[in-house]
């Protein structure tokens, strides 16, 4: 795995319903984990530098991004056994972790000590995102 450790994955659940999920193929967690990645890396993009965070041989660890990824991670790999139906605190961590995607995204949430996207003279880049509100309460046609 290039980002998490088996052991962030047994924090949030059971060694034994992750090795029964993935016992039938040993790419299993692997693959996961890379699907997981590349949701994270099209949702934060724009915000953070993800090809410095995700480098494969010298990651930069942020221990909410861990959480996320492994919530989403343990989700699908559970998700995956035919035999189990998927507990309902397992699909709730997995929404609270896309909730807080949503939230780091949009800004709303920021991550601390992780590398700005930078343009081709390695100067950091302001987002391109305008805010704004055009609504006009007293306009009546």
């Amino acid at each position: 795995m290039i980002y998490l450790e088996k052991k962030d994955l047994i924090t949030d659940a059971f060694e034994r319903f992750i090795d029964e999920s993935s016992k039938d193929d040993e790419t299993v967690l692997d693959n996961a984990e890379e699907r997981a990645i590349a949701l994270v890396k099209t949702m934060i993009g724009s915000r953070y530098n993800v090809a410095l965070i995700f480098d494969e041989t010298t990651p930069i660890i942020n221990e909410m991004l861990v959480q996320i990824i492994s919530r989403i991670v343990l989700y699908r790999v559970i998700k995956r056994n035919a035999a189990r139906k998927v507990p309902t605190d397992y699909k709730e961590d997995y929404d609270e972790a896309i909730k807080w995607l949503n939230d780091i995204a949009t800004g709303k949430t920021p991550l601390a000590g992780l590398p700005l996207p930078e343009d081709e003279n390695g100067d950091p880049t302001n987002s391109k995102s305008l805010w704004g509100n055009n609504s006009n309460s007293d306009f009546y046609i």
